[in-house]
């Protein structure tokens, strides 16, 4: 009988160090700092295609009609795909870097587009 009370200490034991752990380890992410930015993004259906708009305190800064560095007129054809490349635009313009979109950047995000 005393032999079964030590196994349920162990165990009890063992199972409040695993619950400790993994508080401990998932209290260490609220660590990591979010900067605000003054951006915000708005994604819009028109017509066939999704367009995004990037706003700057409350006013109009972006109006992204078209996927950017891609020959031709052609729209973003998944809501999906304007977020990420805005999300993308607005990343960049809170790192005070120009919001210029390459090819490459549309490849890396899986960007459905004809390559003309």
């Amino acid at each position: 009988m005393k032999r079964i009370y030590n196994y349920k200490a162990v165990l009890l034991g063992i199972t409040i160090l695993f619950v400790m752990f993994f508080y401990f380890q998932s209290g260490s992410d609220d660590t990591i700092t979010v900067k605000e930015t003054p951006y915000a993004l708005q994604v819009i259906e028109q017509d066939s295609s999704w367009i995004y708009e990037v706003y700057n305190n409350d006013s109009l800064f972006i109006r992204q009609e078209y996927i950017p560095a891609v020959k031709g007129r052609q729209g973003f054809t998944s809501k999906e795909d304007a977020e990420k490349i805005g999300n993308l635009v607005i990343r960049k313009l809170s790192e005070n870097k120009m919001p210029v979109i390459s090819m490459t950047e549309l490849y890396a995000n899986a960007i459905d587009f004809t390559n003309n």
